[in-house]
């Protein structure tokens, strides 16, 4: 069964309901599940991350790379996740091709923790990978910088990993209590292959940037920081360069230069920041 319940139909904001392989609204708009398990629901077509980009990067991570991150996520989430009579619905907005949700979703059954769990990408075939490999998340098509098809208040749970952010639906989407796990950047994230092949810098104090960003609508509760060292070979370091924002901007150059690193270590940092929906009924009295 679809998560058709928490989902809005992204033409006329009405509550869809699932009839057999289609999502519709009471206004008559449609949309077909796929064969793969996953609905379109992306009103134009956006450029998101490229094939190539999303093999890269599930390759990277199938070699473990990032599941200390993985299992900070999964921590955190455990830790936080409010107490619920009924399963909880979590959602990973910028979800790529799922690794972090899909794994989330395995360690939370691990420990006889039931949730709905959504994720959500602009990218088609970033959705479809995910929706092919991990059949116990319902997956969507959509954009997260415009008003997110989902009802008001379904969420008790967000996660947003290295993905675009939007406060104001973010708090829309969220009830009350829910709590939003923003995964950023650290300050060192792979600082020396960036400086080798002098990639784009990470934003300047950007955790203190987010924290202002959402400051509006949620109450910072902690952050968790994560950073070790990592030896990479050729394969490894094109990997690396090609599942980041980099890829968007590499010269002939770089690209140059990337071929003939056979090998480098570095480090890689993150910062895991909590926060927790306000009730903007109890702000406004």
């Amino acid at each position: 069964m679809f998560c058709a319940d928490l989902l809005a139909c992204p033409i006329c904001n009405a509550v869809l309901e699932q009839d057999n392989s289609s999502l519709k609204c009471s206004n008559a708009h449609s949309f077909d599940i796929s064969s793969e398990g996953y609905v379109n629901l992306l009103r134009k077509k956006l450029p998101g991350d490229a094939k190539e980009m999303l093999i890269a990067r599930r390759d990277f991570l199938e070699q473990g790379h990032y599941q200390p991150l993985s299992d900070l996520i999964n921590d955190l989430v455990y830790t936080h996740l409010p107490v619920s009579s009924s399963p909880p619905a979590i959602l990973d907005a910028g979800c790529g091709e799922g690794y972090y949700i899909g794994r989330l979703q395995q360690s939370l059954l691990a420990q006889n923790h039931q949730a709905n769990y959504i994720g959500l990408d602009v990218s088609k075939d970033a959705v479809r990978m995910a929706a092919r490999r991990y059949k116990q998340v319902c997956f969507v098509v959509a954009n997260i910088k415009e008003r997110l098809i989902f009802v008001d208040e379904a969420m008790q749970m967000m996660l947003n990993i290295f993905a675009p952010r939007n406060p104001a639906e973010f708090a829309r989407v969220l009830a009350p209590g829910a709590l939003l796990l923003i995964i950023i950047p650290g300050s060192d994230h792979l600082l020396q292959l960036r400086s080798a092949l002098h990639l784009l810098n990470i934003e300047e104090d950007k955790e203190q940037k987010v924290i202002a960003q959402f400051a509006p609508f949620f109450d910072f509760v902690t952050s968790s920081s994560l950073s070790y060292p990592l030896q990479f070979n050729h394969k490894e370091i094109v990997q690396a360069v090609m599942m980041t924002p980099n890829y968007w901007h590499l010269s002939p150059e770089v690209h140059a230069m990337v071929e003939k690193m056979e090998a480098l270590e570095t480090t890689v940092s993150f910062s895991g920041l909590v926060f927790r929906r306000r009730d903007p009924l109890a702000a406004s009295v």
